[in-house]
């Protein structure tokens, strides 16, 4: 009888820590969609855009500028998919790029409560620059919705929606799609640069899209959790 009680109480205890263990590792593929009407709204807001990313004036030739369309195009609708690492490290969350296995960029450091994202080289001991992704203050609105739910990775998700508002672009607001779970006690900034601080609400699924560009869609799919 000793003996089962100490085997079910040893289980019950198993289960106890394995459902508070959080995770230390995630992977997400990242990639570009797009449709026929996204890449048709590009083309027509290319000039536009070209104007306020590349700062062209009168002066610049029209061959010049033709090359700039064709390269924002490109770089939109054929960008190669990449994978974001995220790592915890004690207090820190660390992350970093891979494309075809090999790191591209550096490591970006940040803390849980804090929007200081910290770049370091690729050593991970020279922080050469420091940018605060909260000191804007933008408007923001937050909408959740707790009945759109699917499990990602054995994870309960539902609904979360951030829209950026942006009085200024051409393209609108900028639109924040995701599935997030309250089961890992990590911020949504852990995996994308984002102005607000939204705390436990990790993000599994994300989408992010200009509000009049809806048709190019910047994805992030969680494909390894450990």
């Amino acid at each position: 009888m000793k003996f089962w009680i100490i085997l079910i109480l040893s289980l019950s205890v198993s289960v106890i820590y394995g459902q508070n263990k959080q995770p230390k590792k995630f992977v997400f593929k990242k990639s570009i969609v797009s449709t026929e009407n996204g890449i048709s709204d590009l083309e027509s807001k290319t000039d536009s855009l070209i104007d306020t990313n590349y700062k062209m004036k009168r002066k610049d030739s029209l061959i010049n500028r033709k090359l700039k369309e064709i390269q924002m195009t490109e770089f939109l609708t054929q960008t190669p998919e990449t994978e974001i690492y995220v790592e915890i490290e004690n207090d820190s969350i660390w992350r970093y790029t891979k494309q075809k296995g090999k790191i591209i960029g550096d490591y970006f450091m940040i803390k849980k409560n804090s929007g200081i994202l910290n770049y370091y080289d690729k050593s991970k001991s020279v922080n050469y620059k420091k940018y605060d992704l909260f000191a804007k203050n933008q408007e923001s609105r937050i909408i959740e919705n707790r009945k759109d739910r699917k499990k990602i990775k054995g994870f309960d998700c539902y609904k979360l929606t951030i829209i950026n508002k942006d009085k200024e672009s051409d393209l609108g607001n900028t639109i924040y799609e995701m599935y997030v779970t309250d089961q890992i006690e990590l911020p949504v900034h852990s995996v994308i640069n984002l102005n607000k601080l939204v705390l436990n609400n990790f993000p599994m699924e994300i989408k992010i899209w200009e509000e009049k560009l809806s048709g190019i869609i910047e994805l992030y799919e969680l494909i390894e959790i450990e």
